[in-house]
């Protein structure tokens, strides 16, 4: 007797329900805005239908998943930054000719950013700060997973991720100049 195998289809549809939300929350985090991370959600699970030959037996589906969304995400911020925000699609410029779109919103602070920014601040961040946001962020990994391979406490956990952001905040986004303010820019 032999065990039947689930059909790659089934396999994917297996895949999208189980990480769904964890890579939804990611992106929403990442993009700032639902509809951004809907759609930054399905080209990973597109890139990731695409590549589902490569993924081993044993690999960690989830750290897969979430490292085709980060890179997917880094993509976008390069593109967006080489670009100007302009449309790298003909049909989005089709679409958008026919229809009366709002005009786009300011590009965000954080597209300016660097995968080499980035991972240069990270490196500056305390080994105990950067191994939480590591596992966090990049693996896509839960608190009390965490917690168990660092063999601290799930509340410390949460502690250290958000001093984490704030310091890679501080060191990626200075804060802004207003001009409206006396004395300011001089």
């Amino acid at each position: 007797m032999t065990s039947a195998r689930p059909a790659p289809r089934d396999t994917f549809a297996l895949l999208l329900r189980e990480h769904e939300p964890v890579l939804f929350a990611l992106a929403r985090r990442q993009c700032g805005s639902a509809q951004d991370a809907q759609d930054l959600v399905q080209d990973t699970f597109e890139r990731a239908l695409r590549n589902l030959h490569t993924l081993r037996p044993d690999a960690n589906v989830r750290a897969w998943l979430v490292t085709l969304q980060h890179h997917l995400f880094i993509d976008r911020c390069r593109r967006l930054k080489r670009d100007g925000g302009a449309h790298v699609n003909a049909e989005e410029a089709e679409v958008e000719a026919r229809f009366a779109v709002p005009a786009p919103e300011p590009e965000p602070a954080w597209a300016s950013v660097t995968e080499t920014q980035v991972q240069d601040a990270l490196q500056t961040l305390n080994a105990d700060f950067r191994a939480v946001y590591q596992l966090h962020a990049l693996e896509g990994r839960s608190y009390q997973e965490i917690a168990e391979i660092l063999k601290i406490a799930k509340a410390t956990v949460g502690t250290r991720l958000i001093r984490a952001r704030q310091k890679l905040k501080r060191l990626l986004m200075p804060p802004a100049v207003d001009d409206t303010e006396p004395g300011a820019g001089t």
